[in-house]
């Protein structure tokens, strides 16, 4: 993620409590093992990998994955997991504009959870695009996921959850509220539990709109090939008038 990004995408308890990966892990590994196939001799790498929970469930279904986020924080709990899965996964701190030299190639590029638009501008997001399709080998695929700004900017207010997730007995409900400007979004995160009395964390940070234009031109000036625009892990072609979700699926030539 950006090193723009403020503390909604740099604490990861607060974004671990702010998911339901019970629900969204069932829902993003069958997508994601259909586009890359059968495990690679390269393996793939989740850029922006966040906690690494994508990383351990690629990593259980016999993926090698390396996991890359610019946070600290996030990955100190990524590392965390991997054992679980049988599997060792290297781990790189990061941002996605500016990969370091002599990674990859990889069999695939996965970037999900909107966090290329958590680059926070039109050129960091541009530069992660191109940095992303250069580490990827020919005939390698490149998957990148956000959410369909072009619908949320219609919504008065923009409210995304609540999600619930229980740990040591509470449970934590969280939403997230967006907020619109002209070339950018402000996204606060608020999470709500009852522990003898009621509390309450939030957490902001400003993402990057990014539309399905200027996304498929970015692709297309990194050089790889456009195969499929999704609207959702339900695989339905994209509508910008009523998608959820923008999902960009591309191969590198080769």
């Amino acid at each position: 993620m950006s090193s723009a990004a403020s503390t909604l995408f740099q604490s990861a308890r607060w974004y671990d409590l702010g998911v339901n990966w019970d629900a969204r892990l069932p829902r993003e590994l069958p997508v994601l093992g259909n586009v890359f196939g059968p495990p690679g001799k390269l393996g793939l790498l989740d850029a922006a990998c966040g906690t690494g929970r994508h990383v351990t469930a690629l990593a259980k279904a016999g993926y090698r994955v390396t996991g890359l986020d610019f946070s600290a924080d996030m990955l100190a709990a990524a590392r965390s997991h991997p054992a679980e899965s049988g599997r060792d996964a290297t781990f790189i701190e990061a941002s996605l504009d500016a990969l370091p030299a002599g990674i990859g190639p990889f069999d695939g590029v996965l970037c999900i959870g909107n966090s290329l638009a958590a680059m926070g501008n039109a050129a960091a997001a541009e530069r992660a695009v191109s940095a992303m399709a250069s580490v990827l080998r020919p005939g390698g695929r490149l998957f990148v996921q956000i959410v369909n700004f072009a619908k949320m900017r219609n919504e008065r207010p923009c409210i995304r959850g609540p999600r619930a997730r229980r740990e040591g007995g509470i449970e934590y409900i969280s939403t997230r509220v967006f907020s619109f400007h002209a070339e950018t979004a402000e996204i606060t995160s608020l999470t709500l539990w009852h522990d003898q009395d009621w509390k309450h964390f939030a957490a902001s940070s400003v993402l990057y709109p990014i539309s399905q234009p200027q996304i498929v031109e970015w692709a297309a000036a990194a050089g790889v090939t456009l195969d499929a625009l999704y609207g959702g892990y339900d695989r339905r072609p994209f509508d910008a008038a009523t998608s959820e979700d923008l999902i960009l699926v591309a191969t590198r030539p080769g």
